[in-house]
């Protein structure tokens, strides 16, 4: 993706690294979870030159396996890695007239997200990044970073 086609207005906003603040999944029925706990740690980053990468861990996190070897874990214990992890990267674009950017999944640790296109409506507010995305069922996901500063 051409750095043009992504650095004016609200996309240039987007530019940064952005630390996952709250990450919430609401049901139909209105019911509140929180797939990573409560207080999740991750991050977003989008590039200038139209590049990003997504990292979300569930806090607390999961337990080293007791093996004390990452490629030894029991199936309980690889399906708790995988089930407290999201991760993937690809390129992105951004529809300023829809508040709406578009992560274009190159690779995923989930494999039904690669190559395909997640569009995140968004909003800025100053240093603080929200998607929500309201779906047709009456669920909804709420999602709430914080662009992280250099001190």
């Amino acid at each position: 993706m051409p750095t043009s086609s992504i650095a004016t207005g609200l996309a240039e906003k987007l530019i940064g690294t952005w630390r996952l603040f709250r990450f919430v999944d609401t049901d139909a029925s209105g019911k509140v979870t929180y797939p990573y706990g409560e207080k999740p740690i991750g991050y977003f980053v989008y590039d200038p030159t139209g590049h990003l990468s997504v990292q979300i861990m569930r806090i607390p996190a999961t337990p080293p396996f007791a093996s004390g070897h990452d490629d030894q874990g029991t199936d309980r214990e690889i399906r708790a890695a995988y089930d407290g992890y999201v991760a993937y990267f690809g390129t992105y674009r951004v529809d300023e007239a829809k508040g709406v950017v578009t992560h274009v999944v190159e690779g995923s640790l989930g494999p039904s997200f690669t190559g395909t296109d997640q569009r995140r409506p968004f909003k800025l507010e100053g240093d603080i990044l929200i998607i929500q995305i309201h779906q047709e069922d009456g669920s909804s996901y709420f999602r709430e970073l914080h662009r992280v500063k250099i001190e």
